[in-house]
């Protein structure tokens, strides 16, 4: 039997039909404001889950020497970058992350929200290792992103020198930041499509080209620039010196070919050049009272002016008291000229040269040799040393500024000075980028310049403060300086120097000028002529070998010979088709004993002509080269 069929009552069927009708029309005008109304939002809405703007690498400028070989180069890196609102999706992946990154959690969660909504930098500029692990993680929302980084082949050779870039890859010292607007690159950026694990599908549009840095090819050259670092930095070591710079310039040209400065640190170790001090370029940031390597300038200037005779001579046998001060000299001398004075470093007789001569004229001869002022080397904050206006000078300054106190210079000043007495009276402008023309200005009469090249070689000869400079087969010329470090409160520290060379070679044919000096020593020798000349002697000598120089060879009347242990004069009369008597007197010797092992013996030259120089520094003791150091050696 069926049963009854029920019908909804009219009402309620009703009812039922308008909520339906209302349901679709609700929907239909949802849909009509979606897909009309709100399009554009819907549409933005899209484009953030899978357009996003990715970064184009560009390389910075690499940095060479003046032969090539790189000093600054980009290799291959990456750089991890995150998209939090992908990543924090996968927190129980955040440990694996980690480890891959050899971070801990708590600094991966740290530098994960440390960014944007969709961006945070991980590491930049790490190994492509890191970037390869994480990569077989398959992790959505981490991004491994090629980039370079900044790699110095010599290390801490250059990196005063070069200085370092920051973790953007921009310019943070030395050259890096003083052309870091040449160097730097721009990177560009693309609109991309991406899928829902973050990887590209597809290139919409470049927005902004990269572009890449400009190289910079500098006037170093690597050979000589790596020996004056290792002797330089053996001294410092040796000596206790607390800091020192040197500089190697052509003396003709003004091209700087070694630039120096230690201490150092190696910027491809990773957590090294924490320190400033490690990687400031004393040689052009480090000013400094210099001492006796002034001397020459003030000789210069009163010959110049003709307020001294070159034949003029100077009792230094007592103590010169200007304004209550007392001026003496380490070891007593008597009568000496202008050559003595250079060579056995008399303040005494520099003081009365000094004094004998208008203050204007001193000032203006420091001023155009290039003291006091800043070189544009593109060192950001190079310094321009002291040099006080002549108008303030007291009588006591004027006569202690030719002993170079109450004046600060740098390392890179007092080779580009002593480079005018090389090159025949000529200040170069200092240059460190290739493909810039020489500057030069006379700066004194070549006649002057010529007097200090000759009574220059005097101090690296026996009896001179430079001796420890001379190098076997090139005469050398040069001036040693040793000045008490101020100690900040108007007085000097008692036992703490600043130890100086500046010298040049070949002395007769000059080429090189290099000037070292070491700040801080509190050694017992800590003189100008036993820690910085050697440093001079060793990086100079392999500097002429690099540039092919030849020995110059001597084909006076007369040579120098280094005498031999157990040699006597009769054996080296007889070696030398000589007698005892004539060797006395092109010696000034009084009495035939007086001969050293290692000294340097004058001999006649071998008839018919040619031989190599034997020229070279005597075998001394530590107490001999103390008291050459001071002035007091023979003459």
């Amino acid at each position: 039997m069926d049963r009854p069929i029920k019908f909804l009552p009219a009402g309620r069927a009703r009812l039922v039909i308008i909520f339906l009708l209302l349901t679709f029309a609700v929907m239909l005008i949802r849909d009509i404001y979606l897909q009309i109304l709100d399009q554009s939002t819907l549409r933005q809405q899209g484009q953030m889950r899978y357009l996003r703007t990715i970064p184009l690498p560009a390389s910075r400028g690499i940095i060479t020497a003046r032969n090539g070989e790189p000093l600054a180069v980009n290799v291959h890196a990456v750089t991890i970058w995150a998209n939090p609102a992908i990543l924090d999706k996968h927190h129980d992946q955040w440990a694996e992350l980690s480890h891959a990154l050899h971070l801990s959690e708590a600094s991966f969660a740290r530098r994960v929200a440390s960014g944007g909504a969709d961006y945070a930098y991980i590491e930049r500029q790490v190994a492509p290792e890191f970037g390869t692990a994480l990569q077989k993680l398959q992790v959505p929302g981490i991004y491994v992103q090629d980039t370079s980084r900044s790699y110095y082949p010599m290390g801490a050779v250059t990196t005063p020198l070069l200085g370092l870039v920051d973790e953007g890859h921009q310019g943070s010292a030395g050259l890096e930041r003083g052309y870091n607007t040449w160097l730097r690159a721009h990177p560009g950026k693309e609109l991309a499509l991406v899928d829902g694990h973050g990887q590209i599908v597809h290139v919409a549009k470049v927005q902004k080209l990269a572009h890449f840095g400009h190289p910079l090819q500098l006037t170093i050259n690597p050979q000589i620039q790596y020996w004056a670092y290792i002797t330089l930095t053996r001294s410092l070591h040796h000596f206790h010196a607390k800091d020192g710079s040197a500089v190697v310039m052509n003396v003709h040209t003004g091209q700087i070919l070694a630039m120096v400065s230690a201490p150092s640190c190696n910027p491809n170790a990773e957590g090294s050049c924490m320190d400033p001090a490690d990687y400031t370029n004393n040689a052009v940031h480090q000013a400094f009272e210099p001492g006796s390597v002034m001397k020459p300038f003030v000789v210069a200037a009163a010959l110049a002016s003709h307020s001294v005779q070159p034949a003029a001579r100077f009792n230094v046998f007592h103590p010169l008291i200007v304004d209550g001060y007392a001026i003496t000299d380490d070891v007593r001398h008597h009568i000496l000229n202008i050559e003595h004075i250079l060579k056995y470093s008399s303040c005494i007789g520099a003081s009365k040269i000094a004094l004998k001569t208008p203050e204007q004229i001193i000032y203006n001869m420091y001023r155009s040799a290039g003291f006091g002022r800043k070189p544009d080397l593109g060192f950001v904050d190079a310094t321009s040393g002291v040099l006080p206006n002549w108008h303030s000078w007291s009588l006591a300054r004027h006569a202690t500024i030719a002993l170079g106190y109450g004046v600060s210079v740098t390392t890179l000043q007092l080779a580009d000075a002593y480079a005018a007495f090389a090159n025949g009276g000529y200040h170069m402008r200092p240059e460190l980028v290739m493909g810039q023309a020489p500057v030069a200005k006379r700066i004194m009469p070549a006649w002057v310049a010529k007097k200090l090249r000759v009574w220059l070689q005097s101090v690296a000869e026996p009896g001179g403060t430079g001796i420890l400079a001379a190098i076997e087969g090139y005469h050398v010329a040069g001036k040693t300086g040793t000045a008490n470090m101020a100690n900040g409160h108007g007085g000097f520290y008692g036992h703490t120097t600043n130890a100086t060379f500046v010298g040049f070679a070949p002395g007769n044919h000059p080429q090189l000028v290099m000037a070292v000096s070491l700040r801080g020593s509190h050694f017992k020798w800590n003189f100008g002529g036993i820690e910085a000349a050697p440093v001079f002697r060793v990086t100079m000598r392999h500097a002429l070998q690099e540039l092919d120089v030849a020995p110059a060879c001597h084909h006076g009347p007369t040579m120098r010979i280094t005498i031999r242990p157990g040699q006597n004069l009769a054996e080296i009369a007889q070696q030398n088709h000589s007698s005892v008597a004539h060797l006395m007197q092109i010696n000034q010797m009084t009495n035939p004993e007086d001969i050293d092992s290692g000294a340097l013996l004058m001999v006649p030259t071998p008839k018919g002509g040619k031989h190599i120089c034997r020229f070279e520094a005597p075998l001394v003791s530590r107490a001999q080269a103390e008291i050459w150091s001071e002035g007091g050696g023979g003459a």
